[in-house]
């Protein structure tokens, strides 16, 4: 899952982490003029997430990105397992843990990153849908201990909301 200031991108159907080394030349006439010679230069890192629209409920939804984007600032991002989510209310395959999904501790990456765009596609009959990619700012570390959720569940519609553009 990809979360966003401590929070999920809701009705997500995809998440992509990439990461670069940028390499620089250092070939000489001594080695020759017949093999490139490289060395390692700086890491860069990107994020993207495909999602469907709908009520975000406890997690990020497509105003909150856009409002973000548009803050120009970096976010908290956290791209790793699902806790072990387990304060569901009744057994409901709709409920979300109070406070919305949390990161498994231990698991994954996290950072902070510049959102770089947002878009919105609602084709004709067919589930609205939103795609966001992220440029990291600095370091990407692997995530350590995680404050456990706190416990009831809240629920919220699974069923995204269709777009009749």
């Amino acid at each position: 899952m990809l979360y966003i200031g401590g929070k999920s991108i809701a009705f997500a159907t995809s998440h992509t982490l990439e990461l670069s080394l940028d390499t620089r030349e250092i070939s000489t006439k001594d080695n020759g003029g017949k093999w490139s010679e490289v060395e390692a230069g700086i890491i860069s890192w990107t994020m993207q997430s495909e999602n469907l629209v709908g009520n975000p409920g406890e997690g990020k939804g497509y105003d909150d990105l856009v409002d973000a984007m548009i803050a120009r600032v970096p976010v908290d991002v956290v791209f790793g397992l699902e806790g072990d989510s387990t304060n569901f209310d009744d057994g409901k395959l709709d409920a979300v843990p109070t406070g919305g999904w949390k990161p498994k501790a231990n698991s994954g990456r996290k950072g902070k990153a510049l959102i770089t765009s947002v878009s919105l596609n609602a084709p004709n009959a067919e589930y609205a849908t939103m795609s966001i990619s992220l440029t990291g700012v600095g370091a990407l570390e692997k995530v350590g201990a995680i404050t456990a959720p706190s416990a009831g569940a809240k629920t919220m519609s699974q069923t995204p909301q269709t777009a009749k553009a």
